[in-house]
């Protein structure tokens, strides 16, 4: 997905390079929607993406990575930039810079409608970097997730009321035939780090096989429940 920050997917090729140097691998990014097209349709094998507010499709099989929380991008120099968070209300009348391939496009603007907050887009930009180039001017904000905002120009401070959060998977189609490659990169996803944590599938089954905690007898003079 074009919106994810590169620094994790460029660690997680070098990890393949490193542990399975047989394996070509042949990329593409897109809007997150594409990628589910080329997916289901046979173009691609395996793609890392989210679309908040969509029912789960049964013929796909989604593999979580990260969780990534979003934020505004804004100028230093703003209003608004010195505050530990920013509502929705916050926003209503000010310009902002419209990423084209934003996957909550039409999922945050009807909470924004709810709360009648209007603003007014200045610019359309379907590539991160001219965003936030153009939020570092000083055109408008920016609705961006909290990795994608690397400009030194541009700080990037949480939305609340509400939160918006995105939950990014490595999908594959249920009952497609595997090769060993794409196996590899699957043991790859789970094992190295994304932005600094273990990937949250890795999480979980670390969890699942951890020994249960075993029982200890409490001491003599710990008090009893009382019984009736």
């Amino acid at each position: 997905m074009c919106t994810i920050a590169p620094n994790a997917i460029i660690q997680l090729i070098r990890s393949i390079q490193l542990h399975h140097p047989g394996v070509e691998l042949q990329l593409c990014d897109g809007k997150a929607s594409d990628l589910q097209d080329r997916l289901l349709g046979g173009g691609l094998e395996v793609a890392v993406y989210c679309i908040p507010g969509q029912e789960p499709d049964d013929r796909l099989h989604a593999m979580p990575l990260f969780r990534e929380q979003i934020v505004i991008a804004i100028h230093p120099n703003h209003r608004l930039a010195k505050a530990q968070t920013i509502r929705v209300k916050d926003l209503d009348g000010e310009s902002y810079i419209h990423r084209m391939n934003c996957e909550f496009a039409g999922f945050a603007d009807r909470e924004f409608e709810a709360q009648g907050v209007s603003c007014k887009p200045v610019y359309w930009s379907d590539r991160e970097d001219w965003t936030l180039a153009m939020v570092a001017s000083g055109l408008g904000w920016g609705f961006m997730p909290k990795y994608a905002v690397n400009h030194p120009g541009v700080v990037g401070i949480p939305i609340v009321e509400p939160e918006f959060w995105r939950e990014v998977n490595l999908v594959t189609v249920r009952g497609r035939p595997y090769s060993p490659a794409l196996g590899a990169l699957v043991r790859e996803a789970v094992r190295v780090t994304w932005f600094g944590e273990p990937a949250i599938a890795a999480r979980a089954q670390a969890e699942a096989n951890a020994p249960p905690v075993p029982f200890r007898r409490p001491p003599r003079n710990f008090p009893q429940a009382v019984r009736r």
